[in-house]
């Protein structure tokens, strides 16, 4: 892979890696949901772990 598409996937990788956070503190300050920040964080934490990996791989 070329530096410029893993440069954009390390962008990628800590945009989504932030949402994630912000959605945990969401959450934590108001439990009471209808479920969808539940969906978007299940969402968020496959993706950070996908593109995790895949960083990883580059790096190796």
């Amino acid at each position: 892979m070329s530096e410029n598409a893993t440069n954009y996937l390390e962008l990628e990788y800590e945009h989504l890696y932030n949402v994630r956070d912000q959605t945990i503190l969401f959450l934590k300050m108001c439990p009471k949901t209808t479920g969808l920040a539940e969906e978007m964080l299940t969402w968020l934490d496959q993706k950070v772990k996908m593109l995790g990996e895949r960083l990883m791989q580059q790096m190796d």
